[in-house]
């Protein structure tokens, strides 16, 4: 059987993206509002980063999880196709409904408000992307990443029709609530695209991957993966800065979108560059932002309790007390979770796990 190496650029990249989420969060949060300026500023520069990175990785992720899944089928005999169908979905449907019991607490229990059930925050994009993808998962890298742009577009002339409906009783209120809702987070046409051309290069990586002779291995990554998508990341990185400039700086504009993806695609060329030519040794026991993705739906979830700890208590200078302390404990107390617990701490590896156990016993059901 073929063991593909894991490619560390994906999740110090996740890694990353989930830092910004939670000690943006913070800052959202404790920031007093006179300062208000500094959480502008910083989130105009990080904000559709961590957003944008973590859609596109999370596509990137899923394309690796199904083509490990397809390699199952070489060697073990109780594992097909329909199985791998069947993984795939309940993951998605599990990921759904915690995403629909957090919606219900953010709604009820924070904002006060039902309609905000259906709300457009990381779990429910992810779930509903993972559905949406199945059926271009075995068609070409290029028809995806095409088809991810075309709906990017086409996504913003929607938009535009439905905006002025926006909390209107009314169908296009209707569809707006169901698409747009709300347009600070992840609706689902924006991110879906950015998901989708995530799978193209997970795949184009898995792909890679599998090669077992090293030095033809090192050559093709370089030649076919490494190079192409750092030029094209610079690219689309020139692009979002220079086009309408400043928008890159609001969330969810096209500005922003390039801009994000830019600096993810480097990020990723130059993170795989320095893994598979061994210019920096990663082989570590201690791996900070490694953790953040280990852990990443574990920390979701769970930093939400610090909300009540200095609700617009701090100001542009105490903010940092908190920040720097937090990075430092939670890194040991990731790394503790990890030696101690391993992934009996990690919700995300639980879903995959209950994915594949549910799988399992249903085929054997229909025996």
């Amino acid at each position: 059987m073929i063991i593909m190496e894991r490619i560390k650029g994906l999740d110090t990249i996740r890694g990353f993206c989930m830092w910004i989420m939670i000690y943006g969060h913070m800052i959202d949060w404790w920031l007093i509002q006179s300062d208000d300026w500094f959480r502008q500023w910083l989130f105009g520069f990080l904000e559709s980063v961590g957003a944008t990175g973590f859609l596109f990785i999370s596509g990137a992720s899923a394309a690796l999880a199904f083509r490990s899944n397809e390699l199952k089928l070489q060697a073990l005999n109780d594992f097909n196709k329909l199985t791998v169908r069947d993984v795939y979905f309940l993951r998605a449907i599990i990921i759904l409904l915690i995403g629909f019991i957090y919606n219900f607490f953010v709604a009820v229990l924070w904002r006060g408000d039902i309609t905000d059930l259906w709300s457009w925050l990381v779990l429910q994009t992810i779930g509903f992307s993972l559905i949406l993808t199945w059926p271009f998962m075995r068609t070409s890298r290029t028809f995806r990443i095409f088809t991810g742009i075309l709906i990017f577009v086409l996504n913003y002339f929607l938009l535009g029709i439905l905006l002025p409906y926006q909390e209107q009783p009314n169908f296009g209120g209707s569809l707006f609530h169901l698409l747009y809702n709300p347009l600070t987070q992840y609706p689902i046409l924006m991110y879906f695209s950015v998901f989708l051309i995530g799978t193209a290069v997970g795949d184009k990586i898995s792909e890679i991957n599998i090669i077992e002779d090293q030095n033809e291995r090192k050559i093709i990554f370089k030649n076919k993966f490494i190079i192409p998508t750092s030029i094209i990341g610079t690219i689309v990185l020139l692009f979002g800065i220079i086009n309408f400039f400043p928008d890159f700086l609001f969330f969810n504009t096209i500005s922003a979108f390039a801009y994000s993806l830019g600096i993810i695609l480097i990020a990723l060329s130059f993170f795989t560059a320095i893994q598979i030519f061994e210019l920096i040794k990663t082989k570590k026991s201690y791996r900070y932002l490694y953790f953040y993705s280990y852990y990443s739906f574990t920390v979701y979830l769970g930093h939400n309790i610090l909300y009540i700890l200095f609700v617009d208590q701090l100001n542009v200078i105490t903010i940092w007390i908190p920040i720097i302390g937090g990075s430092i404990l939670f890194g040991f107390l990731f790394r503790a979770m990890y030696l101690k617990l391993g992934a009996k701490a990690s919700i995300k590896t639980g879903i995959s796990a209950m994915s594949f156990i549910l799988a399992t016993k249903l085929r054997k059901n229909k025996k």
